[in-house]
Parts: structure tokens; C-alpha cells; sequence
């Protein structure tokens, strides 16, 4: 598999398999190829976003992706690289691509001085934690990943200053 970093203009070329993506993780969404494409256009892939999109291609095709971005501060000067997304085409799995994916990110990351790769995984997904685990990876269980839902997003973007 060939891996790239996609260019500014590559967009297009990623929405069929950012749509695979979400069907595999919202099984029960419908997917529209034009506001997929709007999303990586206007979203995903401008400069401000401060994300690397990174392709791997094999057969002519993209069939597996990442997007990172690089976290500060950081201990000892350095960065962390988080990975948002790391996702490989259906019949492409269980074929060592996402070990080339992540090796790929983790020298990018020694590229830019990062310290930390880190990344989310499901739980429940033995598959997934089975292969993070063969790579060296360890569950970070002393910290507590937080979220406000759009309900409580909004509701405390509305509340009045409390000082």
C-alpha cells in the first residue's frame, strides 16, 4: 500500500470511503455523497481545520485513511499526535494495511518532534484492542475523557458569565 498526505484539493477523492466510514459506524444513517463532499471540503481538509488527512492507496483505489492532528502543550517541548480517525476499507481489513497506516503515522509523528501518539478505540471492539495492544499500545486508564452532547454544548455556551 502506497500512504500520502492528502493535498488541499483532494477532497473528492475521499468521499466514497468517508462515506463507507460512516455507514460502518452509523449503520442505520443515510449517507449523501454531496454533503459528504460539502463536509470534507468546507470541514475536514481546509488549512484551519489543523488536520493531516493521510490516503493509502492499493489496486488503483483509496482504501484506508487517517486523520491526525498534533495536540500542545506537551511535556519536554515536544507534541502529541492524536489520530481522530483511523479507518480501512471492508474488504482490505485483517490484511496488515492498518499496521502500514499506523507505523506510517508513527513516523510522522517522530517527524515532528511528537512524543505521544494517541487515539480512542471502542471498548467492546476486541479486534481493535487486540491489534492496538500488538503494536505496544496501552489503555490510558488514568484519565477520564469528557463530552458535552449538542444539548449541553449549547446550553452552557448560552449560560451567563460566572464571575
Amino acid at each position: 500500500m502506497n500512504i500520502t498526505q492528502c493535498g488541499p484539493d483532494e477532497w473528492a477523492d475521499l468521499v466514497d470511503i468517508f462515506s463507507e466510514m460512516e455507514r460502518y459506524h452509523h449503520p442505520q444513517a443515510i449517507i449523501a455523497a454531496e454533503q459528504m463532499a460539502k463536509y470534507l471540503k468546507d470541514r475536514v481538509f481546509p488549512a484551519h481545520s489543523g488536520t493531516e488527512i493521510y490516503k493509502g492507496m492499493r489496486d488503483g483505489r483509496i482504501v484506508a485513511f487517517a486523520c491526525v492532528t498534533i495536540l500542545y502543550p506537551v511535556p519536554r517541548y515536544s507534541g502529541q499526535m492524536f489520530i481522530k480517525e483511523l479507518f480501512v476499507s471492508e474488504q482490505y481489513r485483517r490484511k496488515g494495511l492498518g499496521h502500514q497506516m499506523m507505523a506510517f503515522i508513527a513516523q510522522r509523528a517522530q517527524e515532528k518532534s511528537c512524543s505521544q501518539l494517541d487515539w480512542l478505540s471502542v471498548r467492546e471492539d476486541e479486534a481493535a484492542q487486540g491489534f492496538y495492544a500488538s503494536l505496544g499500545a496501552k489503555v490510558v486508564e488514568e484519565v477520564n475523557y469528557h463530552r458535552l452532547d449538542q444539548h449541553f454544548l449549547a446550553q452552557l455556551a448560552t449560560q451567563p458569565d460566572q464571575a
